[in-house]
């Protein structure tokens, strides 16, 4: 998606690095992203429409990446992931509720995983998704936990809080996680 900048700049297809929509009169910010089934990125889009519109009339999804869905909304991204997740619809593999923003550069990324983490207690596994761009998903990897080795065990079986990073070409969503969190997966009612 290309917009309009407040300066009449050109951005990049995803808007501004902090995730929200450039030249819209309300400034949304990414507060999902969801995988899809190959091939099933439209339905799935409307699907997600349907579940969220409910709770955030004026919300956004986009597929600037095939197979991978941005939702755009001014709500929390834990009550969109709540909307999603309580009834999914069957086409979303995955969908990953979005705490941070940033640029797709290295010293970016490390800053918003300090400030994610800072707090934080127990065992921690990261996790890098490279979708599009040119970052080393394994060279941020082995970077926090390196940050991170003494106050956070890093382990990959047994964990408590896991980081996912999802780089997404000029920008890239950080997402911390329970095991298993982003799974989805359609329960039946008996």
């Amino acid at each position: 998606m290309i917009g309009q900048g407040d300066s009449g700049d050109r951005t990049d297809r995803f808007g501004d690095p902090n995730g929200r929509v450039i030249g819209s009169e309300t400034r949304k910010r990414i507060a999902l992203i969801a995988t899809t089934a190959p091939n099933k990125g439209s339905k799935c889009r409307l699907d997600l429409l349907n579940r969220l519109i409910p709770c955030d009339p004026d919300v956004l999804i986009e597929e600037p990446i095939k197979n991978v869905l941005l939702v755009r909304s001014n709500l929390p991204s834990l009550l969109c992931y709540g909307a999603v997740i309580s009834a999914p619809p069957a086409c979303v593999r995955k969908v990953f509720p979005v705490d941070a923003v940033t640029k797709s550069e290295y010293k970016e990324i490390m800053k918003a995983s300090v400030k994610i983490l800072e707090n934080k207690e127990g065992n921690l596994y990261v996790e890098c998704i490279k979708r599009s761009g040119n970052l080393d998903c394994r060279t941020i990897e082995i970077a926090i936990g390196g940050l991170f080795s003494k106050k956070l065990k890093i382990d990959s079986k047994n964990f408590h809080i896991k980081l996912t990073i999802n780089i997404l070409g000029d920008i890239t969503a950080l997402s911390l996680l329970k095991p298993g969190q982003e799974k989805v997966s359609v329960r039946s009612l008996s």
